[in-house]
């Protein structure tokens, strides 16, 4: 599990809020603290959708950031920069498999519940942590750190 320290916070977020940093992920939970505390569960709500909408929708478990980005920078763009937030970002299951070949694992794609990032913004910082998460322990850590290599080469930019 490595943790990045971002430098460059304001390119790091056009890409995260206005760019394509994020677009292969889908958003699992955030918090933003503003003037007020918002929660975000990024979990899927069958009942807002009708039955042909639902078939399309039911691809992956949480809502994809690309469609989410932008009701979020709806709330942060102001004058005051918020006073924190937090997002746990999930890559879209169908990407699983290109890591694993990337980095050349011998790890079945249905061993892997999800690779995550943690985006954690207070006014001391950025940091961003990467993390996987398995169906079943095991003690062979190849998958984790070669996720945490795919995490660095994505965020050399930012630092």
């Amino acid at each position: 599990m490595v943790m990045i320290e971002i430098e460059n916070i304001k390119k790091f977020m056009a890409g995260f809020l206005g760019g394509n940093l994020f677009d292969d992920f889908l958003m699992s939970e955030g918090k933003l603290s503003m003037n007020i505390a918002y929660e975000f569960d990024g979990k899927i709500l069958k009942e807002f959708y009708d039955t042909e909408e639902w078939e399309e929708m039911k691809t992956y478990p949480y809502v994809m950031w690309q469609e989410e980005k932008e009701k979020i920078f709806s709330l942060v763009k102001g004058k005051k920069t918020p006073l924190s937030f937090q997002f746990v970002m999930m890559l879209k299951l169908d990407l699983v498999s290109d890591i694993l070949a990337k980095y050349n694992l011998a790890i079945r794609e249905d061993e892997v519940a999800g690779l995550f990032i943690n985006i954690l913004y207070d006014r001391q910082g950025l940091k961003c942590t990467a993390g996987v998460s398995r169906k079943t322990f095991v003690l062979d850590k190849t998958l984790e750190e070669a996720w945490d290599q795919e995490v660095k080469e994505r965020f050399l930019e930012f630092l």
